[in-house]
Parts: structure tokens; C-alpha cells; sequence
């Protein structure tokens, strides 16, 4: 079981190096990251965009970009594409956002004829390392799904456990997320559709995992917290998995965890046919790296 990104790391280092296909390629920190993962040989990256542009970037942060291959298309959307289709190919392992819109790569993913749509639905997932919790946490969807259908939440927590089984988590502790631990469906219908995940992990319907909600984040990473409340739960204190109910409550729970609890961050997106390294561009070269990792390790 993979419990810190350190370890995550040495464990990809003993597999084959796998090639990361970038979009739009002309993101300093991108280029960072990349010659990182070339160094630890982690990844050989390729790097499709502008040449001129990706040049002017590699060269502002003092990357060489002798290791890479360019490809250069200067449209947005054709070098989008052109990514997507060097990973659709089997020439890249992984593809990865640079500077093109979230809207664009993904677009390109979904895209019937040239994409990479494997399962019904795509989900982000995010991994988080802090030093007040004694293992990763793994989070979905902060970033993909807006408001999350039951059957979307069914599919967002089994790409999430498929996640959890990649490191190595035979049986992922999964706590649904909300904002109270009582059934409250008039008002707060998240935490109805947290107790029927619940009882379809019971029931075998959702396979491989313990699932418990609705689960406030206290009760889910503090066992004091459920003491104090009195609830009785074999995923809190404990949880490997936390479900947000939406991407509002997701993408704050994302940013301040890397911003205020300064957690080293990972962020993929899972259900395509290859992992996809989906960061904000705000994001640091080593959540970007951490990224990369995270999603050779899914692979």
C-alpha cells in the first residue's frame, strides 16, 4: 500500500518509462515537471504545440529540451488533437494538459471517432499527502462533474476505487461526503444519495470496498471526531476515498488543501482510455510532476 508520494515515486521508478503526450506544450511549469520526471526516468515527454512558443517557455525556466521530441501545430484545438491522437495510437502512455483550455482537452477526449472515451463517465480524482493525516487521501470529483447525479456518484466512487486498488489498497475505505452525518433528503438530498451508496457497498453493488455515509469531513479523517459524536463507523478516522457531493464543495475542499493546509497535490482524470494529467495552471511544476506520477501509477 502506497501511503506518501515518495513511495509512489520509487514504485514508478521501477517500471518501464512511459511517454507523456502534452497539449499545447508551452507551459513553463509543465516544462518543469517534465524535466523532472526525464531525470528521475520516470517519463519521456512529447511535447505538442507552438515550437517557437514552447521554446520561449523552456528557455524562461532554464529547461533544455534536448530530451524531447516537438511536434509543432500551432492551433489550439488541432494540437490538442494531434495529443490525443499520439496516446489513441499507442506512441504516448498518457496525455496531459498545457496551456490548452480544460474545455478544449477534454472536448478532444470525448470526441466518438478520434477520442479516448473508454467508460461512461470521467471522473477527476485527486490524491493528497498532509502531515496531519497518516496516509494519501484520495478525492473525487473536484474538477470534472458538476452536480453529480446518483448514478454519476456510483460511477465517480468506482473509478475512485479502481484508483485506490492501483496503489496497492485492496479494500479502500470510502467515505461519502457531506455536510452533516444525518439522512436529511428535503434538504440536503446529497445526504440521501450518501446513504444509498452506502447500502449498495453493502449489498455488493459497488464491489470491493467499505463505503459509509454521509460522512462530514471530521467524522471522516478523525476517529476522536466520531467518538465525541457518538457514530459508529469502520470508515471514519480511517478513510482512504472521500466523494464530494458536488464540484463546488470538491474544488474548495482541492484548494485548500494545496493553499492552506499545503498538502502536496496530484490531480488526474480516470475513465478514459489512458490517465489524463489535468492540473489547474495555477498549479506548482511539482504538483504537475506529482501529477505525472500519480498518473503512471494508474496506468
Amino acid at each position: 500500500m502506497i501511503r506518501t508520494f515518495d513511495e509512489m515515486v520509487a514504485e514508478v521508478k521501477k517500471s518501464p518509462t512511459k511517454v507523456v503526450a502534452v497539449a499545447y506544450a508551452h507551459d513553463p511549469d509543465v516544462l518543469e515537471a517534465l524535466q523532472t520526471a526525464q531525470r528521475e526516468d520516470i517519463a519521456r515527454g512529447v511535447l505538442v504545440g507552438p515550437k517557437a512558443q514552447i521554446e520561449k517557455a523552456a528557455a524562461s525556466v532554464n529547461v533544455s529540451l534536448a530530451p524531447f521530441e516537438i511536434v509543432d501545430v500551432a492551433d489550439e484545438k488541432e494540437a490538442t488533437k494531434a495529443a490525443v491522437s499520439l496516446v489513441r495510437e499507442g506512441r504516448a502512455d498518457v496525455l496531459m494538459k498545457g496551456l490548452c483550455s480544460t474545455s478544449t482537452i477534454l472536448g478532444a477526449v470525448l470526441d466518438k471517432q478520434a477520442g479516448l472515451r473508454e467508460s461512461k463517465l470521467l471522473s477527476h480524482v485527486s490524491a493528497f499527502q498532509v502531515p496531519a493525516y497518516h496516509k494519501l487521501i484520495i478525492v473525487s470529483d473536484v474538477a470534472m462533474n458538476i452536480a453529480p447525479t446518483l448514478e454519476d456518484k456510483v460511477a465517480i466512487t468506482e473509478n475512485a476505487i479502481a484508483v485506490a486498488h492501483r496503489l496497492g489498497i485492496e479494500t479502500p475505505k470510502v467515505a461519502i461526503i457531506a455536510a452533516v452525518e444525518k439522512v436529511n433528503p428535503e434538504s440536503m438530498p446529497c445526504t440521501a444519495d450518501a446513504a444509498i451508496l452506502t447500502q449498495m457497498g453493502a449489498r455488493g453493488q459497488i464491489k470491493k470496498a467499505i463505503i459509509d455515509g454521509p460522512l462530514a469531513v471530521d467524522n471522516a479523517f478523525s476517529k476522536k471526531a466520531c467518538e465525541v459524536k457518538g457514530i459508529i463507523t469502520p470508515v471514519g478516522g480511517d478513510a482512504d476515498i472521500a466523494i464530494t457531493p458536488d464540484i463546488e464543495a470538491g474544488n474548495v475542499f482541492y484548494k485548500v488543501m494545496g493553499y492552506l493546509a499545503m498538502a502536496k497535490t496530484a490531480g488526474i482524470i480516470v475513465g478514459a482510455r489512458k490517465p489524463i494529467v489535468l492540473t489547474s495552471r495555477a498549479d506548482s511544476d511539482e504538483t504537475k510532476f506529482l501529477s505525472i506520477v500519480f498518473a503512471m501509477k494508474v496506468c
